[in-house]
């Protein structure tokens, strides 16, 4: 009886111990769930949707999309298991993969214009910084916690000596205390930037731009392992799909604002200068990934650097 019980106690580990493999496997061959962001940053995911681009080239997939607050909260969706695609900041991807969350970059999706608002007029570089005056950013971790991180190492020596004035707001939320008054910097991104040039007294500092300049990647698209490794006709399409958008976009700009104007609430004026802005880019081919992961591993943003390309990408991936 007791070696009977030991084989049913046994039994059960095997099946718990599977069942619990299985979670983060992708289960449904037939639907696939994309997580993105909001704004014109993620316009090629929205041309997927639209377009119903992935189900152009895998027939018969079912794919649920889902707009998710952050990166950190689509880590966290692919780590269980309910998300297969993401697309989030390059900053937090590359702290997804080198934290051995079951996932890597399969393409860029955008670079956008990066910037440190203000609207104080004496203040010319970080070195003008108060202690007591803030900035905001999404959030600490995010891209533009690192890019503040690298110009605040390029221009006073220390990666971290501005992260006592930071405090975290939603971009539209940064704008708006930046306006009020109540910080004195937002570090943003389009379509904020737009946004807070034509208001009076804004202007924006250099610092971010020395340090990582127009056509870098700001946006990268991550895929699960399990989907790169079991589902590779649906990851074939999604890469696919994704080229297809993004050519799109370069190609008819007319049409993509007029899609993406009310989102965003202007007109379809206001939207096409902005797409057509020279920091605007939509493409495939990724910028920057592995200096700014090297960056990060060397200013105690990453526990283990990259050693190359590899470890964060996939092998179809073009670019740095």
């Amino acid at each position: 009886m007791k070696r009977i019980r030991r084989v049913i106690c046994l039994a059960a580990c095997i099946l718990l111990l599977l069942s619990l493999a299985s979670c983060t496997k992708k289960t449904d061959t037939a639907t696939l769930t994309i997580a993105y962001q909001y704004g014109m940053a993620y316009s090629p995911l929205l041309i997927m949707k639209e377009q119903q681009l992935i189900e152009k080239y895998a027939p018969g997939t079912t794919v649920e999309w889902t707009v998710l607050n952050s990166g950190s909260a689509i880590n966290e969706g692919i780590a269980s298991g309910s998300v297969d695609v993401g697309a989030m900041g390059v900053g937090p991807a590359i702290t997804g993969v080198m934290r051995g969350i079951p996932y890597r970059i399969f393409s860029a999706v955008s670079s956008q214009p990066q910037g440190l608002m203000t609207s104080l007029p004496d203040v010319m570089s970080l070195a003008d910084i108060t202690a007591d005056q803030k900035i905001a950013l999404v959030n600490i971790g995010s891209i533009q916690h690192i890019l503040l991180a690298m110009a605040a190492k390029a221009e006073l020596g220390d990666a971290h000596a501005l992260d006592n004035n930071i405090v975290a707001m939603a971009h539209p939320d940064g704008m708006a205390a930046l306006l009020s008054g109540s910080v004195s910097y937002q570090l943003t991104t389009s379509p904020y930037i737009f946004k807070e040039l034509n208001e009076p007294g804004i202007r924006m500092l250099d610092s971010i731009s020395n340090v990582w300049p127009d056509g870098n990647t700001f946006i990268v698209a991550v895929a699960a392992q399990d989907l790169y490794d079991n589902h590779r006709s649906q990851y074939d399409a999604v890469v696919k799909a994704l080229q297809e958008a993004c050519a799109y976009i370069e190609n008819n700009p007319e049409e993509v604002a007029a899609l993406l104007c009310e989102n965003e609430g202007v007109d379809e004026a206001t939207m096409l200068s902005w797409l057509q802005d020279p920091a605007c880019g939509y493409a495939t081919e990724t910028v920057g990934v592995l200096s700014m992961a090297q960056f990060m591993a060397e200013n105690g943003f990453l526990d283990v650097a990259p050693q190359s390309f590899s470890d964060l990408a996939f092998e179809n991936v073009l670019g740095n």
